[in-house]
């Protein structure tokens, strides 16, 4: 809000002063403890004006705090994702077959908990779930495990496969970009639009785009990545399906899937070369092809250039490859930087 129309404390002492001493008629009334009194009364005045500087931007989405956006979100019937937790499936290494019963805590050498919902099988293998909710509970393959309550005749162990699934609750900025995103796309049963926003209210989701017709009439594709701008597992994609068949009247058959990885591989040089300008370049490019990138989606070479100019401290630099704007092969494929190749000056 500009000065004219909220003025700051020293403006309006200065007008209340102005103000009274005109209205004032001998020299005793300009020496008594006027100047006091103008300042009490500015100061309630300056905490109406913050009183209602503060209740202008909750009425808008793009400004209020948590309290009036979630509000705002309510009116729409948006919730606030919740924080979720990672799921998978481990191994048991024991030195002769054993039961472990379910509900068994498992734990990383960093003290990241599971907690097994199933038995295993001959081969060990049962699955589990986070026993917190987060981003931090997904771990890949591999991962060793340890019992902090052994179980007698089991040894150790081991992730089978990646344990993937955890959300962090959903931050205000997503939350704030939903609500935009419903204010200036309101419900048209089942457009494109409609599909984008039903996939974001899946606790996990995080980019979404929608392609109508992709696998005929009739039919409806959804490529989606998680919150952290990973590509979805299977298990994410069909929680999103099963979401939006839901919530769509028409009727049609909807596909939800993650793009594939077509990596964009560089070859480019940098003035100065320093390991830090080095850094600061590939996250430019990242930033970037995370802003721009989308399934079947070109990256101009200029865009490139811009990102690359834009690196602090940067004097010059040259592109090898690629030589042209980055395409990426259908509507399928999502580009993502691969590897980049420095070329010294």
């Amino acid at each position: 809000m500009s000065n004219l129309i909220r003025p700051t404390l020293q403006e309006i002492i200065n007008r209340i002063e102005e103000d009274a001493k005109a209205r004032l008629t001998t020299d005793e009334l300009r020496r008594s403890d006027l100047s006091a009194f103008i300042r009490v009364i500015a100061g309630a005045s300056h905490a109406l004006y913050n009183a209602i500087d503060y209740g202008r931007k909750q009425l808008f989405s793009d400004s209020a705090d948590t309290v009036y956006l979630e509000r705002m979100a309510h009116v729409f019937a948006l919730q606030r994702r919740q924080a979720s937790r990672a799921e998978g499936k481990i191994r048991f290494t024991w030195s002769r077959l054993t039961a472990v019963p379910v509900g068994t805590i498992v734990q990383t050498s960093d003290n990241i908990q599971y907690v097994t919902t199933s038995s295993p099988d001959g081969n060990g293998v049962c699955s589990v779930k986070a026993v917190e909710a987060g981003v931090a509970s997904n771990i890949g393959a591999g991962v060793d495990l340890r019992l902090p309550n052994p179980v007698e005749f089991v040894t150790g162990a081991v992730t089978e496969s990646a344990i993937t699934g955890g959300a962090d609750e959903e931050s205000d900025t997503s939350l704030r970009e939903r609500v935009l995103f419903r204010t200036q796309n309101p419900p048209k049963q089942g457009t494109a639009s409609d599909f984008v926003q039903w996939a974001k209210e899946v606790e996990g989701v995080g980019q979404c785009w929608c392609y109508p017709q992709e696998n005929g009439i009739g039919t409806v594709v959804v490529r989606i990545l998680d919150t952290d701008g990973n590509f979805a597992s299977d298990e994410l994609c069909e929680k999103v399906r099963t979401y939006i068949s839901s919530k769509v009247n028409a009727v049609c058959t909807t596909y939800v899937w993650t793009p594939i990885v077509q990596r964009v591989n560089f070859k480019l040089s940098i003035t100065p070369d320093t390991l830090q300008t080095r850094a600061s370049a590939e996250k430019a490019l990242r930033d970037l092809f995370k802003e721009e990138s989308m399934p079947g989606g070109t990256i101009p070479l200029t865009h490139v250039h811009a990102a690359l100019s834009a690196v602090a401290n940067e004097q010059d630099h040259a592109i090898v490859e690629p030589a042209s704007n980055i395409v990426a092969t259908d509507v399928r494929h999502l580009l993502t930087v691969g590897d980049i190749e420095w070329l010294s000056d």
